[in-house]
């Protein structure tokens, strides 16, 4: 009887030694927990998906259709050519954003003047509901629009600097099954 009670009390150690329950297996859950029910919960995960670095969270709150628009003032400075006429546009698309926001989350500038940032900070100073206003354009019903002011500050911590930018940006968010999508980013900051 002896025998089997240490072989069972070993059996026993055995066991429990494979799991540690000071070290919990880790999830990824950076896309799990990503709701965007009310505007307000998407510009903060608009806020996180900057300060985490994460691409995925970014895109799983830009629409299909998702437009990012510039000043007038800014299209000869960083304006593409959308639509192959030869002549900048003020706009860019979905899959172009994707790639510039990424590659400034994670390679940083195209030219290699800039490695990518440390750390991202976005602060959006989002405003009273009753400041928000209904996109009147045909096709948009239920859209919204909220102005909102920027900061955005990149840190490098190797040459202990930052770049900012600050203004206004002006978001269109489209209604979609159980939350809201930004649909454009109307920046409105002069560089």
């Amino acid at each position: 009887m002896r025998t089997i009670s240490i072989i069972l009390l070993c059996l026993t150690l055995l066991v429990s030694s494979c799991t540690n329950p000071f070290c919990p297996v880790l999830y990824d859950r950076s896309n799990a927990d990503i709701q965007n029910r009310t505007p307000e919960e998407l510009f903060q995960n608009l806020e996180r998906a900057y300060m985490e670095k994460n691409i995925n969270i970014y895109k799983s709150l830009l629409d299909a259709n998702f437009r990012f628009e510039l000043l007038a003032s800014e299209v000869n400075l960083i304006g593409i050519d959308m639509n192959n006429d030869g002549m900048r546009d003020y706009w860019w698309g979905y899959d172009q954003e994707v790639e510039y926001t990424d590659r400034m989350f994670n390679k940083g500038s195209s030219d290699g003047t800039y490695p990518p940032p440390d750390d991202i900070k976005l602060r959006l100073q989002v405003p009273p509901s009753e400041i928000w206003q209904k996109d009147p354009e045909i096709g948009h019903e239920g859209w919204i629009i909220i102005p909102c002011n920027f900061d955005l500050i990149l840190c490098y911590n190797e040459s202990n600097s930052s770049i900012t930018a600050n203004g206004i940006a002006r978001f269109y968010l489209k209604p979609v099954e159980n939350g809201w999508k930004i649909a454009i980013w109307r920046d409105e900051s002069n560089i």
